[in-house]
Order: C-alpha cells, then structure tokens, then sequence
C-alpha cells in the first residue's frame, strides 16, 4: 500500500509523535509511506523518519490560511496517487480534505480528532470544519469519549472509529519501582506548562500536603513553557504560586523538554496528570507500559483507563483537595498494593497500548475501507 501521513509538523508534541509511529509502523510492515509537513523546521522526531527512509515533503507556511499548503498537498495527491492519506490534527485535517477535493483522485482518506471537543473554542468554526469530514472515508478519535461525543452530536455517526495510541513497549523497562518510605516518593508531570495541563492545582495540592503532614514528594515536570499569550500569562501565575509557596518550589524541579521520558520514568515511582480535558494521553500510555501506578483526572477516558485503585487513583481537576487525596491514598499503599499496581499497568498496556496494536488498527481500517466494506470496517474499533 502507498500512504501519505500529513500532519503540521514533526516538533515534540503528542500527536506528532503518534504519526511518526503510525508512519513508521506501516514501513515496517512494508508499505511505501511517506509523509507532509508544512512546519519542517519542526524537526523533533524527524531522525525516526529517515531511520525508516520514510520520505518527507515539507513546505513552509506563513501566518493564516496557505493556499500555498493546499496547492502543493494537492499536487502531491495527484501526483503520487496514494492508496491512502491519513492525517493528525484539525488544521492539517482541512488541508488535506481541501486538497483531497482539488486532488479529485479516489484516496482513501482518513482524518483524526485528537483531543477532545473541550478543546474547541469557536464552536462554530468546530462545525464548520468537521462539515468538510465529508470528504472523509473515516474520522478516528484516539479516545472513546470523543468518538461517542462525536456520533451523538455530528452527521459522522457511520464514519467514526476508536483507535487508541500506541507506545513502543520494549523501550520502557517494567520492573516495579516503590519508594522505600512515603517520604522518599518521586512523581513525574509531562506536559506543556499551559493552562488546560492544570498545575495550580497541583501546586495547591502539594502546598496543602505539607501544611498536613510536614514533607513533600519530589515532583519534576517535563515539557516546554505554552508561548501563547494565553500560556505566558499562565506561565506567570504558576511561577507566582511558586513563589507563594516556598516548600513547594523547594521540591519543584522543572526539567524541560526531554528526550528520555522512559529513563525519566524508571528514575521516578508514579505519574501524575491533572489536565482538565485530554485526548489519550502518550505520556499516560507510557507510564503504563513502564509499569508506574497513575494519578489522573477524571475526565474524558481516564476513569476507563484506570479503575480507582487498580492501576492508580483519580481525582477531580477543578479540586486540589481530590487531587491531595489520591496523593495520600498513593502513599498509603503497602508495597503488595503497589506492586500489585504496576504490574496491572504493565499487562494492561500489553493488552491495549502497544504501538503494534495501533498500527495493526490502522492498516485493517484502511484495508476495509478500500474494500469498500463499511460495515466490517466499524468493528475495527471494537463496535
């Protein structure tokens, strides 16, 4: 099978890095995949590309709408003739069904909401763009709670489909990892310092901790500042609160952007997630396969992902007290518990979250869809 991925870029963000696995995965099975960029000096996981000589297009788009973009997509489309086009994200899911229409060639093409319908802000222009999802073979959400949103709320309710992330399972090292006191406990935080990943609340969470008991866990956060003006006002208020809370600040570490999230995991004993709305999470799916229990909100597929007490504990997002409580709950577990923990993490992922997985779901919704055979193709994601 010929496959074109297209997406904005290939700089380190979730869903960057699931089309660099999905395209990868596919060469390794050995179809001809290439891939479309319109940001290539984004070039994060760029080198797992060429590794699998997956072939890239990029063109550099300027501010706003690029008929730029369109019309090179488009070219590449009929010229190429892909069997299939599948693309990540809402802006390069309307350049590609755009150019799917000007390309005017029978591609197969398969578009991708990533997140949550949370995220929309203009909820006109959400409408407006998911009514050119008639250009789409299939949309797939990367969580059941989004795919359900969008078959009750949309004209999709044939097109939809589930297919969860995928992590690479071997690069993380499953060995249970508890801290020998409550005290000596290590949690990680991975993700964009803006205001939907929610870390006043955690801030809040862990200032009350050491008000109640004296001591705080390590925390160290993983990912970039948001350079929105949105992000940097946030960015100010979390260095602020910080600064309200010397005890905190003192256990805080802030780590950057890193390329060894699987060392990072191992080095510490749990992950804690309190965004207030999410897709499906990667740095969640690979603190599974790392067999680390999860602190999480409860929101969107999280409460699927992790039955209170399983794999982990959940709490609610708009209350640092809940958030306080799965903390203390964590640190009361006996090392039987925790192990019993991670262990369910680890097979869990196992069953559901390997990258293989993934791209076997892919490959079998493409091939049904090229068949024609819309009815096998719904059960792909498990309807």
């Amino acid at each position: 099978m010929k496959l074109l991925c297209v997406i904005d870029h290939f700089g380190s963000g979730g869903a960057q890095r699931q089309l660099v696995e999905l395209a990868c995965g596919m060469a390794a099975r050995g179809h001809a995949v290439q891939a479309f960029v319109y940001f290539p000096q984004f070039n994060f996981f760029r080198a797992k590309l060429d590794a699998h000589a997956v072939a890239v297009h990029g063109v550099h788009k300027g501010r706003g709408f690029s008929p730029r973009v369109l019309w090179a997509l488009a070219r590449l489309m009929r010229r190429e003739c892909f069997d299939a086009v599948v693309s990540f994200l809402d802006r390069p899911n309307t350049y590609t069904e755009l150019a799917h229409l000007l390309a005017g060639n029978s591609t197969t093409l398969l578009v991708s909401e990533r997140s949550s319908h949370l995220h929309d802000r203009r909820r006109v222009l959400a409408w407006a763009k998911r009514l050119l999802h008639a250009r789409a073979h299939a949309v797939v959400a990367n969580n059941h709670t989004h795919a359900m949103w969008l078959r009750r709320h949309h004209w999709l309710s044939q097109k939809v489909h589930c297919i969860y992330n995928g992590v690479d399972l071997d690069a993380f090292n499953p060995s249970p990892n508890v801290p020998p006191t409550p005290e000596a406990l290590r949690l990680l935080a991975v993700g964009r310092v803006g205001p939907e990943k929610n870390v006043l609340c955690l801030i809040d969470a862990l200032a009350e901790h050491h008000r109640r008991h004296g001591w705080l866990p390590q925390l160290s956060w993983v990912g970039r500042r948001d350079d929105s003006a949105e992000g940097l006002a946030y960015g100010r208020s979390v260095d602020a609160a910080l600064q309200q809370h010397p005890a905190v600040a003192a256990a805080w570490q802030w780590l950057g952007e890193r390329s060894d999230v699987p060392a990072l995991l191992a080095s510490h004993h749990a992950l804690v997630h309190a965004s207030f709305y999410e897709g499906l999470p990667n740095v969640v799916c690979e603190a599974m396969a790392a067999g680390r229990p999860v602190l999480l909100s409860a929101v969107c597929d999280h409460p699927r992902l992790v039955p209170p007490g399983e794999r982990g504990f959940l709490f609610d997002p708009h209350d640092s007290l809940s958030l306080l409580a799965a903390i203390e709950s964590l640190d009361a577990q006996s090392l039987r518990a925790w192990t019993g923990m991670a262990l369910a993490t680890r097979s869990y992922a196992e069953r559901e979250l390997g990258t293989s997985t993934m791209v076997a779901h892919y490959e079998a919704l493409i091939a049904q869809l090229r068949r024609g055979d819309s009815a096998a193709a719904r059960t792909a994601d498990g309807r």
